[in-house]
């Protein structure tokens, strides 16, 4: 059906970062850019509505953000779940329910997020990590929590490229003439003490996130002077977009780091879902979550 095609290729535009937050997006030019008609693509729009990624504004249709309490509640729901998907996981296991295959792919993406954690590639350990609490969310076979934890996911994407762009311009380390791309293991590193501060210390902050949806303040592959200096990202091309811009939402709050612990908390919650053991899974995954 053209509809899901046009509603699968924004939203990866969306996570992407291709349409930072902020940006119009119009029927006619999405239509154009796709070589469709307007009406798969307003059936589109409407469900990234439902799913929270855009929403009406007095400028038409708008990638949205979320704002700090808005993104506070989306990572402790974020948390919950992912507790609760790696406990249903060995439990599936212990049934034996799951694959040998299965449980590989989870592995490799363990060590993969953390061969690229150790290189200092914070872009790609993020990515990995993402990548094996969705495998573990398959895992545990429940696909109601499968689609809440993706929708999560998405939005919580688009927070994090936002907070990525906005700590750029902040620490100087945009280049306004052009398409200076950010190492995000050097951004983290500049962010000031004061933003720990003016959120309630880095402690309080990492120990309210998920460990995997928002880790990684890196901003790899994006123009981080797209958006103007108020953070309002302008009118989107139908084209690729570069950038990651802001609508007034989530502030530093949403600026991460990755644990150096990443690796070790990962083999301590596939251990316990290799073992069959939910309560060891659970009081894992727990942990990872909320340090």
């Amino acid at each position: 059906m053209q509809a899901d095609a046009a509603y699968a290729r924004l939203r990866e535009a969306i996570v992407d970062g291709q349409y930072p937050a902020g940006s119009r997006l119009t029927e006619v030019e999405i239509a154009e850019m796709l070589g469709m008609s307007r009406t798969p693509v307003r059936e589109a729009l409407r469900r990234l509505a439902g799913d929270g990624l855009v929403r009406a504004s007095d400028r038409g249709v708008i990638v949205d953000l979320m704002d700090d309490e808005e993104a506070r509640h989306a990572r402790t729901v974020r948390a919950s779940l992912d507790v609760l998907v790696a406990e249903l996981a060995a439990r599936r296991q212990k049934a034996g329910q799951i694959s040998p295959a299965a449980m590989r792919a989870a592995e490799e993406a363990a060590a993969e997020a953390e061969t690229s954690l150790d290189r200092g590639d914070a872009d790609a350990a993020y990515r990995h990590d993402q990548r094996l609490h969705r495998l573990i969310a398959e895992l545990a076979g429940n696909p109601v929590a499968l689609q809440m934890l993706d929708r999560l996911a998405d939005r919580l994407e688009v927070a994090r490229l936002a907070a990525g762009s906005r700590a750029a311009r902040a620490n100087g380390t945009g280049n306004k003439a052009g398409k200076k791309k950010v190492n995000g293991v050097q951004l983290a590193a500049k962010v000031p003490a004061a933003v720990g501060a003016a959120t309630g210390g880095a402690d309080a902050v990492l120990s309210d996130m998920n460990g995997a949806a928002m880790n990684g303040a890196d901003v790899n592959g994006v123009d981080v002077d797209a958006a103007p200096a108020d953070g309002v990202g302008g009118r989107a091309s139908a084209k690729r977009l570069k950038g990651a811009g802001g609508n007034g939402g989530v502030g530093q709050l949403a600026v991460p780091v990755l644990s150096p612990e990443l690796g070790e908390e990962h083999r301590r919650i596939l251990a316990a879902i290799a073992a069959g053991q939910p309560a060891a899974a659970w009081l894992a995954a727990r942990e990872h979550a909320h340090g």
